[in-house]
């Protein structure tokens, strides 16, 4: 059994979302979408941040993103040992920046079905193989509010399933 899976079942998942919470409640206030993100190394916080897709006028300054670009060269060494919580099930750019930064666990709170992932992840051998554990619902409700607060258009889109 590897390390990531180890510390990852040790891991107080709830904790770790309530900061990434934070961080989307932040975002919503500044006017950007209410998405955070936290990576977490062997129980302690290495990054976060939060989606500046509005504030930074940038298509890719998303939560996941950012929090990965603060500690990319810590990432580069320790990502396999990491676990990345967001507050929003991590869209196709983010999820795959996931895998590249050889994070193997992702927890999120809102699964997003508008993107519908579970497709993707599971016709992609590359990504199956890459990822240890993929956790959704951990605090979701808390998510759902901060979208009704900040973006109740985009929580619509995202919890409808379109065919």
């Amino acid at each position: 059994m590897n390390i990531s899976i180890l510390n990852f079942n040790k891991f107080d998942h709830e904790f770790f979302m309530r900061e990434a919470l934070k961080e989307a409640e932040r975002a919503g206030k500044r006017g950007d979408r209410p998405i955070g993100a936290v990576i977490v190394h062997n129980g302690d916080i290495i990054s976060l941040s939060s989606s500046k897709y509005r504030t930074m006028d940038s298509n890719v300054a998303h939560a996941e993103n950012t929090a990965i670009f603060n500690c990319a060269s810590y990432l580069k060494k320790y990502g396999r040992e990491c676990t990345i919580y967001t507050t929003v099930e991590p869209c196709i750019m983010c999820l795959t920046t996931i895998v590249m930064a050889k994070i193997k666990n992702i927890v999120f709170a809102l699964e997003d079905k508008y993107m519908n992932m579970s497709p993707f992840i599971n016709s992609n051998p590359y990504i199956v193989e890459r990822i240890d554990n993929y956790i959704g619902k951990v605090l979701e409700v808390e998510s759902i509010e901060l979208y009704r607060k900040y973006a109740p258009h985009d929580l619509d889109i995202m919890t409808k399933i379109y065919n």
